[in-house]
């Protein structure tokens, strides 16, 4: 199965509340990308928020003492399904990534680039590569691989 990582804030939930996260609005077509993404059964969807990292200097202990129970009420309230949902992103004005698409708006356009990312990873690996039986190797060799992971 294959990892979406998703973050917060910007993509699920409103930036608007001013840092008071537990007031965040709910992006409703984001959420129900995540959980059409969740429903179909093909990825492991993993939440990961850079919420109060700046507050405690990059000390996740306290990050999660102080935001993890807000966090998941938050994210029950809102019906956002997900498998994992972790805190401890570094907060940053850019990611530069190869495996990245961005949200540019909480509707179908902004979600554009995301889906076509996600159509993108048909026929590649749990890493994002092309999955070695596409490029010809034989079962047995596939088998033999595996056996060292």
């Amino acid at each position: 199965m294959q990892t979406i990582i998703v973050d917060c804030d910007g993509v699920i939930a409103d930036k608007k509340n001013g840092g008071n996260y537990s007031e965040a609005g709910p992006l409703k077509h984001g959420i129900e990308q995540v959980n059409k993404l969740y429903d179909s059964g093909k990825y492991t969807i993993v939440l990961h928020t850079a919420r109060y990292g700046d507050r405690e200097h990059g000390n996740m202990h306290r990050q999660y003492e102080r935001g993890y129970t807000e966090w998941l009420h938050w994210l029950s309230e809102h019906g956002v399904k997900y498998h994992h949902a972790f805190m401890g992103k570094i907060a940053g004005a850019l990611y530069i990534d190869d495996k990245a698409a961005r949200v540019t708006g909480d509707d179908k356009d902004g979600w554009g680039d995301v889906w076509r990312e996600v159509e993108d990873l048909e026929g590649k690996d749990q890493y994002g590569n092309k999955k070695l039986s596409l490029l010809g190797f034989t079962p047995f060799q596939l088998d033999y691989w595996d056996s060292f992971i």
